[in-house]
């Protein structure tokens, strides 16, 4: 019998136990992509799973968000998963490649760090709703060292602040700019005690 073609996609989302909001979240994953192969990818369905993730400088003092031309919102670099991938974390690292110019980074925590669902508008097209797994990466330089790229699809990134709120390890999301997607600030929140728990 042969190796179940997703085992990938399964294997990341066992590890996702850990994300936040919950290991409820991710039985719910992982029963949506049971129930239905095909929504791994874009054209499998309206409702289907994608990869992004939040990129921090070395010293977790700064967070990159990309302005998402469809969207027209300011929001971490990710997208739909491309035709014959199967791993969350490669998609996601890729995305980040093409939309702010970073490789090489380093995964914090054992897998995914946050799951989240949100529907879209009709700006999305076919889209209807996304389940998004979500990273938290690690780049090896401060922000101040560690130029982003634009790109097409993301015309103008930038590093934003991610200071720590009285030692930490809640952090500050004052410096989120206008147009920030709405979950971010939440997002974050959530982000900070995960980053502290893996962090030396």
């Amino acid at each position: 019998m042969g190796a179940d073609p997703l085992e990938a996609a399964f294997a990341e989302l066992q590890l996702a136990r850990d994300a936040a909001p919950g290991p409820e979240m991710a039985a719910e994953y992982t029963a949506l992509l049971q129930g239905s192969p095909n929504a791994l990818y874009r054209e499998g369905a309206p409702r289907h799973l994608t990869a992004s993730a939040v990129v921090i400088d070395a010293p977790g003092e700064h967070i990159a968000l990309v302005w998402h031309r469809k969207g027209s919102f300011w929001v971490q670099p990710g997208g739909h998963l491309e035709a014959g991938e199967t791993s969350f974390e490669l998609a996601a690292r890729r995305e980040v490649a093409e939309e702010v110019g970073l490789s090489a980074l380093e995964r914090v925590g054992p897998g995914p760090a946050v799951l989240h669902s949100h529907q879209l508008d009709a700006a999305f097209g076919a889209c209807a709703e996304h389940w998004d797994v979500q990273f938290l990466l690690r780049a090896p330089g401060p922000a101040s060292a560690t130029p982003l790229a634009t790109s097409d699809e993301s015309p103008e990134v930038r590093w934003i602040p991610w200071p720590l709120l009285d030692g930490g390890p809640s952090r500050s999301t004052a410096h989120l700019p206008e147009g920030t997607v709405p979950d971010m600030a939440a997002k974050l929140d959530a982000l900070a005690p995960f980053l502290a728990s893996y962090s030396d």
